[in-house]
């Protein structure tokens, strides 16, 4: 049975996407979520070098890079997949063909976003999206109607459940026909991140923290039901958004002894959660985090609560990028160092989803030999073999499924660790699973509505 893909609560791109929408619809509340960052580090590529007597391969990248959120909170995709592109270039390209990639940024609102893909399709005449991170992917319905495939995108909407040709990460198995989102707007999420904890670490106590504020509860109200369903004793914390009262949580934690903590959160409120805990000597087991928080930020992030850093878990089903000893592992952060050799503080989990996105078309491409064409790239992501990239992912595919799933469904995950200790102590994440295609459990999916 192959593994489900749709799983939107499970501690990754849900929450994340969660915690900045609700920054900016609250952004006033706040003092600034981020700075605008210009587009000068991703120039179109040169064409020059081998394999420039033939024309280039275009393709487009869309990412919310001046949202009002932050300039770094969306650019992790972008920087993987342009660092790919460049070693790619640099070893004379797709079948003696360089790729030139076109790359916009849509200020992370609708109306840019659709500019973006006007400009990429229409213009630019792009034969794929790869990797793209927007806010608000409104320019969805456009892309799949010009059947021009999206590869390798971040869940941050549902617009992956919903169009053809939009091909998230992760793969899926949803009748993605343009009309309702998933299975007449029911998706499912699957419990293997909480089989994990219980079956690893012998927890049964969890707590899930949430703002007062309509996605947040929403989340966390998911988050909660895959406990539950896995048997978890479950304790559901609400702070104000405005002025929350992590004091009350902690002491509220305290008293219920929760060995198992998730949230539905901003880095804002898990830092002050983290130091109301701290205040009043409360640790947990685990700290479940998201794919967007798996990076060496968290150093920063987490510096005056190093207790709570080193309780912080992450899942996902992509390779750790701390673990070169995978040859395309490596192969990202070498490029990584050469092409941008000032971000190793700010490296990330999605940069490595990035470079995999990229990975991804380039195979596609790859098939059609010197014909690349929109249908024949669109062709290769329909196949049912599943595709590992390189061995970065658990096998994904896009197969759809008629009917919903029922019953237990076979799922596999990667699970990491940080420890201060780790690297000589420099610190870093660890990974737990010594083999992520094999650390698999047999759970239930259940229904939520996004």
């Amino acid at each position: 049975m192959r593994p489900l893909r749709h799983r939107a609560p499970r501690a990754r791109t849900a929450r994340s996407v969660l915690a900045l929408l609700t920054c900016a619809s609250l952004l006033a509340l706040t003092a600034g979520c981020g700075s605008r960052l210009p587009l000068k580090d991703f120039g179109n590529q040169p064409t020059s070098g081998a394999g420039a007597a033939q024309p280039p391969i275009p393709v487009g990248i869309v990412t919310s890079v001046s949202s009002p959120i932050g300039g770094d909170t969306f650019t992790g995709p972008l920087y993987g997949a342009q660092a790919f592109f460049r070693a790619l270039n640099a070893s004379g390209g797709i079948n003696g063909r360089q790729v030139k990639v076109f790359t916009c940024d849509d200020g992370g609102s609708g109306i840019g976003n659709q500019s973006c893909v006007h400009q990429l399709i229409d213009s630019d005449h792009v034969v794929a999206l790869v990797a793209g991170s927007s806010l608000d992917y409104a320019g969805a319905a456009y892309v799949s109607a010009k059947a021009v495939p999206d590869i390798g995108g971040i869940t941050i909407g549902t617009q992956y459940d919903q169009y053809p040709h939009l091909y998230q990460i992760y793969g899926s198995d949803e009748p993605r026909n343009g009309g309702s989102v998933g299975w007449n707007g029911v998706l499912y999420q699957t419990t293997e991140v909480y089989r994990y904890f219980k079956t690893k670490l012998g927890l049964t106590r969890a707590v899930v923290v949430a703002y007062n504020q309509a996605d947040s509860a929403r989340y966390a109200a998911q988050l909660a039901q895959g406990l539950k369903a896995e048997g978890y004793d479950v304790l559901s914390e609400t702070v104000d958004f405005a002025l929350p009262n992590f004091g009350s949580v902690a002491a509220g934690m305290k008293a219920d002894h929760a060995q198992l903590l998730l949230d539905a959160m901003d880095t804002r409120g898990n830092t002050g959660l983290c130091q109301a805990l701290a205040a009043a000597g409360v640790t947990v087991a685990a700290k479940v985090t998201n794919e967007q928080n798996w990076s060496e930020q968290v150093r920063s992030d987490y510096a005056q609560t190093p207790g709570c850093r080193n309780a912080l878990w992450v899942t996902a089903d992509a390779r750790n990028y701390e673990d070169t000893q995978y040859p395309a592992v490596a192969a990202f952060r070498a490029a990584m160092q050469k092409y941008y050799p000032d971000r190793q503080a700010q490296l990330s989990e999605w940069e490595l989803l990035g470079w995999a996105g990229a990975q991804w078309f380039t195979d596609a491409a790859s098939s059609c030999g010197s014909g690349v064409t929109s249908s024949c790239v669109d062709a290769f992501m329909r196949r049912t073999q599943p595709y590992t990239a390189h061995d970065l992912l658990i096998p994904a595919s896009f197969v759809p499924m008629a009917n919903p799933p029922k019953g237990l469904q076979h799922a596999c995950l990667n699970v990491a660790h940080w420890q201060d200790s780790a690297q000589g102590g420099k610190g870093g994440w660890v990974t737990e699973t010594p083999d992520m295609n094999a650390n698999c459990f047999e759970v239930p999916a259940l229904p939520y509505r996004p």
